[in-house]
């Protein structure tokens, strides 16, 4: 499983390897902090990281692969940490000592120094040799840095391949970032590492969190190595990774004197012939989140099915066409009577015959009450309709329905994530959730928040249902479309992370995920009362 653990000092940012080194730079000349200082905290960091994560088994059999540059270095002061705690690690040199500067010149003596093996690698032959003369257990990728731009060439590119070449019997851990990620752009224009797990200084960087970059990048830690408190919390970001302390800061708590009345009433108008599943996925995470009410619509003649699905919801039977679709006037027998609801879902499982579609629309325009869309209510909207909507709303797509909305390929989507969700959150009463691999939450004059929990267990049919009952229930109980959004996709992924973690499941479903949302919220309470920050990154 991947763990993430934080400094709870300072806000995430998610920056480019150009403004972390524009701190770095700041920390050293301006600040008087030692480059050698940054250095031995950065291996140190690493170092404790390697010792609480492996067995000393694997630990005795410890290969570092080291760069010229000052990811190098930190790599020499990780060989020499791990000697001084007892284990014996072997080190690899691409190019000669003699060659090194500064900082990672210093580093690479003061190892020499404890008499930890290296050998300087000028060729293949001295790179197979080393590999062939030091079994290792874990290799320790110190190649290339977050400055490191384009393909890895020479035997830099070829140390890469020896290291992937033995990730079914190795651990591989990177420094900083994977070699060959570029860290300001996530572009992999060659060869990469694979790492199980990234260490990374300061803050996390751009090619932690965007396709491909993320595709090598199992588990990330963050690591506070000393760079002044202002500069992080300052730095140059337009996106923010969502952590525990926030999670659980939004959460809300139950007064004492809570009754099902003011725990708010969530309508849901989801579901339709052949897709009841995901109204009732819905419905049941919905309450499973702490909804004190929910109330479903449904085709009239599929009642026996959503009553006997979920029986703490309520019903109501409407309107429906031929092929067993809410039909328009479901609206009329949902929202007269002056009902009054605190939050309204609909889309999941709808389908996209017209009726269905003109259902959608009514509600956009006429609630006033929060409304999330999801699914194949997406379908009956333009961009326009929802820039227009006066009272809060949310959508949750796919890429696939988000290409749909801003009139491109999913590809493009994929290719600029952050972009694309930030031009469909101009009205200042809409949030956008970009599912996929580190969920995007966009709400305008607010930074993007990127969840980093879930995993690709999740993969499988009906999660997005889950998802849409787990944020309309936390707009029915009064949060802010913006913290109803983080809070429901960061406990969403990380009742995933949680089951995997237990079980070593490869697949989970989405009922198994909404059973496990009260896991999560626990998990999250413990974290604060520690004042950590601990999360999931999948």
């Amino acid at each position: 499983m991947s763990e993430c653990v934080l400094s709870p000092s300072y806000p995430l940012r998610v920056v480019t390897g150009t403004v972390m080194a524009s701190i770095d730079r700041i920390a050293i000349e301006e600040r008087g902090i030692a480059g050698l200082f940054l250095m031995e905290r950065a291996g140190e960091g690493v170092t404790e990281g390697l010792i609480s994560s492996y067995p000393p088994e694997i630990l005795h059999q410890t290969a570092i692969l080291c760069g010229k540059g000052n990811n190098g270095g930190d790599g020499f002061v990780v060989a020499r940490r791990l000697a001084e705690r007892g284990f014996q690690p072997h080190v690899a040199l691409i190019g000669k000592g003699e060659a090194l500067k500064g900082d990672a010149r210093t580093n690479f003596h003061f190892a020499q120094g404890l008499n930890i093996p290296i050998t300087e690698c000028e060729n293949s032959s001295d790179l197979s040799a080393f590999f062939s003369q030091s079994p290792a257990r874990l290799l320790v990728d110190a190649l290339l840095g977050t400055g490191a731009k384009g393909a890895p060439r020479g035997l830099i590119a070829e140390a890469i391949d020896s290291v992937n070449q033995r990730a079914r019997s190795c651990a591989i851990a990177s420094v900083d970032i994977p070699s060959g990620v570029e860290a300001d752009t996530a572009r992999v224009e060659g060869d990469a590492v694979f790492a199980d797990v990234v260490y990374t200084m300061g803050l996390p960087k751009v090619g932690h969190l965007l396709p491909p970059g993320l595709d090598y990048c199992r588990r990330l830690v963050t690591l506070d190595i000393g760079f002044p408190k202002d500069l992080i919390e300052n730095a140059d970001s337009t996106a923010e990774l969502l952590t525990a302390s926030q999670i659980g800061a939004w959460l809300p708590r139950r007064k004492l004197s809570a009754h099902k009345g003011t725990e708010g009433h969530l309508a849901i108008l989801a579901g339709s012939r052949g897709m009841t599943g995901a109204a009732l996925l819905c419905a049941k995470a919905a309450l499973t989140m702490g909804a004190g009410l929910v109330t479903t619509a449904c085709p009239e003649s599929l009642l026996p099915i959503y009553a006997g699905g979920v029986w703490e919801m309520m019903t109501i039977p409407a309107p429906e066409t031929p092929e067993g679709v809410l039909a328009e006037e479901a609206f009329e027998s949902v929202f007269s009577n002056g009902a009054r609801f605190s939050a309204v879902v609909t889309g999941p499982g709808m389908s996209r015959h017209a009726p269905a579609m003109n259902l959608v629309r009514k509600i956009v325009r006429e609630v006033e009450a929060p409304v999330l869309i999801d699914g194949d209510g997406l379908f009956a909207l333009t961009k326009e309709e929802l820039t227009e909507r006066k009272s809060p709303w949310v959508i949750t797509p796919h890429p696939g329905e988000m290409a749909r909305l801003c009139g491109v390929t999913s590809k493009e989507i994929q290719s600029d994530r952050w972009g694309y969700a930030r031009r469909l959150t101009l009205n200042p009463n809409g949030v956008v959730v970009l599912k996929g691999p580190k969920t995007v939450v966009s709400c305008s004059g607010c930074p993007l928040f990127i969840n980093p929990a879930g995993n690709p267990a999740m993969a499988s049919g009906g999660m997005g249902d889950v998802l849409a009952g787990v944020i309309g229930a936390l707009l029915a109980r009064g949060l802010t479309p913006l913290h109803a959004a983080c809070v429901g996709v960061y406990l969403h992924g990380l009742a995933a992370d949680l089951l995997v973690e237990r079980s070593g499941l490869e697949t989970v479903l989405a009922g198994q995920v909404s059973s496990n949302l009260q896991q999560a919220i626990h998990h999250v309470r413990e974290e604060r009362c520690r004042d950590e920050n601990v999360f999931k990154t999948g």
